[in-house]
């Protein structure tokens, strides 16, 4: 996808294109405003300042999406990345926040952006340490990792007042049943959009239950404009440029994750230019993020399984999404719809979507020489590691902070062993 000369607009705007992009678009909305609500109530924001931040975010969001989408000379690799705000964002930016005040926090956003252009050419040059055994661990490490996510949403959401009420749990496996009940006896179009008629068919259903809260609907706001530096002007110190861009080096090695899971499912091999231009993507976001006073964007791994569970890879439908994206986030009337969807509503979904990351990568693997012990011990211990650090974070909580990155996530745990051990046992191969 160089450029937008070979694209059907008739068909980015069609009703079959809209439903398709609409299940993506509920499937990371609920996850994409949770971080700048996290920021702002943790920050003490005002309430004006709050709705621009979310409304900001999503739409900056949709923007680095679409950076990503565009294939041109220096940006993007042309694959469906969907980019939303960090969770790994969330500590840092609250600290800096704290201790250094809201300017200093955005504009270490807006100086990792310039870091990480930086760093792009020379992140690109490492791609020779990724080959299948490496990615399809990473990828199987992203699904296997967001599984307590989406338990935790099946149960109304971590920390919710009504945590684990057994009406959560039934509205979730309702919306879970619906879905895999189309999934099995549909077909074609019908069978494509099943997770958006699943997520509808759960909000209707629980709007009956009374687990539907319309007033975000009501209160939301017609029209919201980002504007450069809307909540404070940029100011910059060493160790929060710092703490941001150890955020920014994790984004990359998260998308970098991503765009392979997505290269395998559109056949597309990639190189060191295409990995340079994703990353460029990244970089530009992140400014984006910093100058609108905005949270930085990471990729969002639960659209990867829509595409796979879907089977539906049309550009256009990218498009329509990131359409929709701007539309939600410039009239949050829109966005506040998809913000209503309850918890357990979408953690039944959720086990559809991050199941079919893991399986994906575990066919990856399934590919390899497993017969080989050696490649078995990578696997193994990188999935191990990556999973400890997800499941006892807290086993890590007195590491020095200039090491404690590594164990942010299990991502970033696992990623970092499996890459190492590769490199130790096979070699490294250009």
């Amino acid at each position: 996808m160089a450029n937008l000369k070979n694209i059907n607009f008739k068909d980015v705007f069609s009703a079959k294109t809209t439903f398709l992009s609409l299940q993506h678009l509920l499937a990371m909305y609920a996850g994409a405003i949770v971080v700048p609500l996290i920021i702002s109530s943790s920050l003490n924001f005002t309430t004006q300042q709050t709705l621009y931040l979310v409304s900001a975010d999503i739409v900056i969001s949709g923007i680095a999406t679409f950076l990503q989408l565009y294939r041109g000379k220096f940006i993007g690799m042309g694959l469906p990345v969907v980019m939303a705000c960090s969770f790994t964002a969330i500590g840092p930016m609250i600290q800096v926040g704290a201790q250094y005040g809201l300017g200093t926090m955005f504009g270490s956003v807006l100086a990792a952006g310039v870091i990480i252009l930086l760093l792009a050419p020379i992140f690109a040059k490492l791609s020779h340490l990724f080959p299948p055994l490496v990615t399809g661990t990473i990828v199987t490490l992203i699904g296997a990792t967001l599984i307590p996510v989406a338990i935790n949403n099946l149960a109304g959401g971590e920390g919710s007042a009504d945590y684990g009420n057994i009406d959560n749990l039934i509205l979730g496996l309702i919306t879970f049943v619906i879905i895999l009940l189309l999934y099995r006896f549909t077909k074609g179009f019908l069978q494509s959009i099943s997770i958006l008629i699943g997520l509808v068919a759960g909000m209707v259903i629980a709007i009956f239950m009374g687990k539907m809260d319309m007033q975000p609907i009501l209160e939301a706001s017609w029209v919201q404009l980002p504007v450069p530096f809307a909540i404070e002007s940029p100011s910059f110190h060493p160790a929060a440029i710092l703490s941001l861009t150890v955020v920014g080096i994790i984004s990359m090695i998260e998308v970098t994750g991503i765009n392979y899971a997505l290269a395998g499912m559109y056949d597309k091999d990639i190189d060191e230019a295409d990995l340079r231009r994703s990353y460029f993507s990244v970089g530009i976001g992140y400014l984006l993020a910093g100058i609108f006073n905005t949270s930085p964007q990471t990729a969002f791994s639960q659209n990867v399984g829509v595409v796979q569970m879907s089977g539906e890879k049309r550009k256009t439908i990218f498009i329509n999404l990131i359409i929709l994206m701007l539309l939600s986030g410039l009239i949050p009337k829109i966005g506040a719809i998809a913000t209503s969807v309850p918890s357990a509503v979408l953690g039944g979904a959720m086990i559809f979507l991050f199941g079919n990351v893991l399986s994906y990568g575990i066919s990856v693997l399934g590919a390899q020489d497993l017969a080989d012990n050696r490649n078995q011990l990578i696997i193994g211990a990188a999935i191990t590691i990556g999973l400890g650090v997800a499941i006892a974070p807290a086993a890590f909580a007195q590491l020095p902070e200039w090491i404690s990155w590594l164990t942010s996530s299990g991502i970033v745990a696992g990623g970092v062993t499996v890459v190492l051990l590769n490199a130790f046992f096979h070699g490294v191969k250009k």
